[in-house]
């Protein structure tokens, strides 16, 4: 289905759950996850703009604000006014997570931070932003997907997931320029949200992989303790991409999370 531009799925019936992907990714990337809670839960999966089947036409200044803006709109149409919904958000998603939460904290009952932080880049990674930015302008997203997606998971993992990886590659190669550009840029603007963890009313879930370099453990550490009620899981083997490289763990600690933000 489709708002205006922003293309969605909602399956299943229940609690609401919210899922977002990251950078480069698209809805399918959750597939399997839809499929599973939907048997329990009303499952709504987007295509943030820009990504998957939602158009790149922004209208206006793309930032994380813009992003969750527009997340608000589908929760509008597939919810009821006063419904809350437990969002999920992979890397990117997460940082949207974060300026839904502080733009809508009334729509919430819990959100994840799934491999991402509340942090801002620092100067370093502002300029690996733009340097990225110009590439993707200047030689395509799949010249740029083809090197980035596999270093996102952990070495160790690689050779048994070749076949996710080059699925995940074949997504992310699909990417609009307009829309990878943008949330580059959008991504290096974000602002530093630790203030929403220490506000945060709900349940917080951070799922960090140990062999992450994407989002390294030690910085996420320390925002741990920011929110009044934190979750954490931190899983040995995995980089960035916990989803894929230990799906069923992953499904779980998403299911029990669900489970608490009802309570």
């Amino acid at each position: 289905m489709k708002n205006d531009t922003l293309s969605y799925t909602s399956l299943g019936k229940g609690p609401a759950v919210l899922l977002v992907h990251g950078f480069c990714e698209d809805q399918s990337i959750w597939s399997d996850y839809a499929q599973q809670l939907s048997a329990s839960y009303h499952v709504i999966v987007t295509d943030l703009p820009g990504f998957g089947k939602s158009s790149p036409e922004f209208g206006e200044a793309v930032n994380m604000e813009y992003y969750a803006r527009r997340l608000h709109e589908v929760l509008e149409l597939v919810l009821k006014t006063d419904e809350r919904v437990t969002f999920i958000g992979h890397s990117l998603g997460g940082y949207v997570a974060l300026a839904f939460a502080e733009l809508y904290p009334e729509r919430l009952n819990g959100f994840s931070l799934f491999h991402s932080t509340a942090f801002p880049d620092n100067e370093e990674k502002k300029q690996s932003r733009d340097k990225v930015a110009q590439y993707i302008q200047d030689k395509g997203v799949p010249a740029f997907t083809d090197n980035f997606v596999e270093p996102l998971f952990y070495e160790g993992n690689r050779e048994r997931l070749k076949t996710e990886i080059e699925k995940v590659k074949q997504q992310a190669a699909l990417t609009t320029k307009e829309g990878a550009v943008s949330a580059t840029l959008a991504m290096k603007a974000r602002p530093d949200r630790t203030n929403v963890l220490k506000e945060a009313k709900v349940p917080v879930l951070f799922i960090v992989g140990k062999k992450d370099t994407a989002i390294p453990l030690e910085t996420s550490k320390e925002q741990f303790y920011l929110p009044t009620k934190s979750l954490v899981y931190v899983l040995d083997n995995v980089g960035h991409m916990g989803m894929l490289e230990e799906k069923e763990e992953c499904l779980l600690i998403i299911k029990s999370f669900v489970e608490l933000c009802r309570q």
